[in-house]
């Protein structure tokens, strides 16, 4: 699975009803266009982080603005 299907399976799994949604979502889409908030983009970074077998820091997650930014955190964390 890519960096950006496991990101669409994080949505879903969030909020079930962003299903529909999919489709529009690209690297360069915002989170918030999404209508998700900080709960649900933290609530994703911790299905992405289980999924990986990974924790990001603090640090980095207070910059994620789009999904491109979870897309680089999936990246470098499958990459070492």
């Amino acid at each position: 699975m890519d960096s950006l299907e496991l990101i669409k399976a994080a949505i879903v799994a969030v909020d079930p009803s962003k299903a529909s949604k999919l489709s529009a979502v690209t690297a360069k889409t915002e989170i918030r266009e999404l209508g998700m908030d900080s709960v649900a983009t933290m609530e994703m970074v911790g299905y992405l982080e289980e999924k990986l077998n990974t924790q990001f820091s603090d640090e980095v997650m207070i910059r994620i603005q789009t999904f491109g930014d979870l897309q680089t955190l999936v990246e470098r964390s499958k990459n070492g």
